[in-house]
């Protein structure tokens, strides 16, 4: 319910806040070391940063930062390879 209306009542996000809000998540949830700078096209999952566990809690981060739901039949593995690929997927 309502308590969680906020989530939802937000002006959508321009595509470099979206960017570096996703790639803020990722470092604060990493499973391994990021070596250097994380980049919109670091593999995620290939390189152990996330495991398929944290997607759950990513795609509910997802859809706070886009204000609606994600249908879970249009996810593909691939959505979540990098950051470019979560743009294109979710927010384009």
């Amino acid at each position: 319910g309502a308590c969680f209306g906020f989530l939802y009542a937000r002006a959508p996000m321009d595509e470099a806040t979206v960017r570096t809000r996703l790639k803020q998540w990722v470092r604060d949830h990493a499973k391994a070391p990021i070596p250097g700078e994380l980049a919109d096209d670091t593999p995620i999952l290939e390189r152990g940063i996330l495991s398929s566990l944290d997607i759950v809690e990513l795609v509910l981060f997802i859809e706070s930062l886009r204000g609606d739901e994600v249908d879970p039949d249009t996810i593909e593995p691939d959505t979540f390879r990098d950051v470019d690929s979560m743009v294109r997927g979710f927010f384009a």
